[in-house]
């Protein structure tokens, strides 16, 4: 059985980097532990990441809001991350210094969900067609998917530096929805940010669904699902 939110959907779009890749974990952890002695495990390091969107998620809905230098630079995710976890800034910067070198050389979001493959396949099989969008500082979304080994299943990639247009802005859903010929109400968006994924799916009138594994969003108006099999539960 499929997600009653994909019912009679004729496209599942999804985010990339915290829903259907995730970062190298291991190799983060052993750049922190180099630089500051201490050991980050992945799980610690995942909700803390999780939390940190849901604050910046929170901090971007002001309405006042103006997006600061620090939020432009790279890896300015992974940076605040480290602050949460206790890293003062100075250690920080240098993790943060050092993880850039080793991106340029093998991307840091490298690691395939755990049931992407197989989602993204029944997704097929069901007739669906398969996208993404996402936002990133280096136009470098290919790579990463080609990393993970899922780069083939998508029938269209929407990437953020390379198209001028970023989420939340409708532009970038807009977009995607021209290139892939359907309405929006056709289309489901899948992703880990509330604001940044699900809301804004939302208010450009696609289907958002919420990746909320760590459940640190209850608040959610939108369908929320724990894991990427809800979407199309093994043996279903």
């Amino acid at each position: 059985m499929i997600h009653s939110a994909l019912a009679g959907a004729k496209a599942c779009i999804f985010d990339a980097g915290g829903t259907i890749v995730h970062p190298d974990w291991p190799r983060i952890s052993q750049i922190a532990a180099d630089v500051s002695g201490q050991v980050f495990a992945a799980p610690d390091m995942a909700r803390a990441f999780s939390e940190m969107l849901r604050a910046v998620g929170i901090e971007m809905q002001r309405e006042d809001f103006e997006l600061p230098d620090e939020m432009k630079a790279p890896h300015w995710t992974f940076r605040r991350m480290f602050g949460a976890l206790g890293l003062d800034q100075s250690t920080s910067d240098t993790v943060i210094e050092l993880l850039h070198s080793s991106h340029t050389t093998r991307h840091v979001w490298c690691g395939p969900d755990a049931c992407a493959l197989r989602v993204l396949r029944e997704l097929k099989r069901r007739g669906l067609r398969l996208a993404v969008i996402s936002n990133t500082e280096d136009g470098r979304l290919l790579e990463s998917l080609e990393a993970a080994g899922i780069a083939d299943q998508f029938d269209l990639l929407i990437d953020s530096h390379l198209v001028g247009h970023r989420k939340p802005d409708a532009a970038v859903f807009a977009l995607t929805l021209e290139r892939l010929g359907l309405d929006p109400h056709e289309a489901a968006y899948v992703g880990d940010s509330y604001v940044h994924d699900a809301l804004a799916a939302r208010a450009a009138g696609l289907r958002g669904i919420l990746l909320d594994p760590h459940d640190i969003h209850p608040e959610s108006v939108c369908p929320r699902i724990k894991s990427l099999d809800e979407l199309c539960p093994n043996g279903e």
